[in-house]
């Protein structure tokens, strides 16, 4: 019997590692023979380094970088071979800050433009960025300038290090002194999102209120960013608003397309190729997949949708624990079929179910594989 688990992040709570041991455990331990297949899920953004090292290998390199705030944190990067994969969550993430000091006016990405030049310097030449989990909407120009491009407001002085208020001040660009090995790499920006540059379903009003904009925090930005597209325009003949996930984590998607050539491409699609998710899933009896919450936003382009779809091709059995579910998602064609549980047994405070969601998960886990047992049994009674 062959069983495939391979569950997301419940965010807040478990990582996507801690949740596949948890369900791998409840696996052994209602059948012990069996070798459950581990393929825990990432989409660019916090855990995904972790998550290449187990499917791909490498080495790891810790950084003397910039948080969102500018205070020297160690920022992390993997690199293999020629590769390096780099989570800009490491350098502008949102958990680098206590809920008081989340102000997107005011954080920068330029610790992860430090993160991009470390690994040029140490011989990448192919950089794949992972850009969930962010703590900006400064539309990449932080990062850009840690690269060595100057941002300048209408009186030529530079803008430094470049953070969302500051995107409305923006009215030259100068990319002379852009650092030199940027023209000899190839970048992949690793995002699981749609969103245009700015607008209403841009990077200010869908995301920014997430990472601690007001209301009034929200329209500055969206201008701001409408500004530096302007200027971009002008500076690189490039529309970043015309570019299909331009505004992913605050608009650095965009920015890095225009300044470094980089495409966008879907983070989930391209851990799942990296780590050969297809022959691994191939022959299974059970899927078991998970996330903190499983919602309307699950079936466009987050990882637990895209495997279920994977699975559906190959008609596997699919089982998906969540900390909390939707109701509305039970009526979505991508779910037909799909066994929908929440870990949460009954009312209990969100603080309760945080703390005690490891528990939650092995005894739901448990649960479900007792009774796919009882099946099987059934099936074999039958037989005889």
């Amino acid at each position: 019997m062959k069983i495939v688990i391979a569950p997301a992040s419940f965010k807040g709570c478990l990582s996507n590692i801690e949740a596949a041991e948890i369900i791998k455990g409840a696996c052994l331990d209602v059948f012990p023979s069996v070798k459950p297949v581990i393929f825990p899920l990432a989409d660019g953004g916090e855990g995904t380094l972790d998550v290449i090292k187990v499917l791909a290998g490498g080495r790891f390199f810790f950084e003397d970088v910039s948080d969102p705030l500018g205070r020297k944190i160690k920022g992390k990067w993997l690199k293999n071979k020629g590769t390096a994969y780099i989570e800009m969550a490491q350098a502008a993430g949102l958990t680098l800050l206590k809920k008081d000091e989340r102000n997107p006016l005011k954080t920068t990405t330029y610790g992860v433009g430090e993160l991009i030049k470390k690994a040029m310097m140490r011989g990448c030449r192919k950089i794949f960025i992972g850009v969930g989990g962010s703590a900006t909407s400064d539309g990449g120009i932080g990062a850009l300038t840690a690269l060595g491009i100057k941002f300048l407001d209408r009186n030529r002085r530079i803008i430094y290090p470049g953070a969302g208020k500051d995107l409305m001040r923006i009215k030259e660009i100068d990319i002379s002194g852009l650092f030199p090995l940027v023209k000899n790499c190839e970048f992949t920006v690793l995002s699981d999102v749609k969103n245009p540059l700015y607008g209403r379903d841009g990077a200010a009003f869908v995301y920014a209120p997430q990472k601690g904009a007001g209301r009034s925090d929200v329209g500055v930005i969206d201008k701001g960013l409408k500004n530096y597209n302007k200027v971009v325009k002008k500076t690189a003949g490039i529309d970043m608003n015309k570019i299909e996930g331009a505004g992913a984590a605050g608009g650095i998607a965009g920015g890095l397309v225009a300044f470094l050539g980089a495409r966008i491409t879907s983070g989930i699609e391209a851990v799942l190729k990296m780590g050969r998710f297809e022959d691994k899933i191939r022959g299974a009896d059970l899927f078991i997949t998970g996330e903190g919450r499983v919602d309307n936003q699950t079936g466009y382009g987050k990882g637990v949708g895209v495997v279920i779809s994977f699975c559906r091709r190959y008609n596997i059995p699919v089982v998906v624990l969540a900390g909390s579910v939707e109701e509305e998602i039970y009526r979505r064609k991508l779910f037909k079929d799909v066994i929908i549980l929440s870990i949460v047994p009954g009312v209990v405070s969100l603080d309760e179910a945080m703390e005690k969601g490891d528990d939650y998960l092995y005894r739901t886990a448990v649960q479900v594989l007792k009774l796919y047992k009882k099946g099987m049994d059934r099936k074999d009674a039958c037989k005889d």
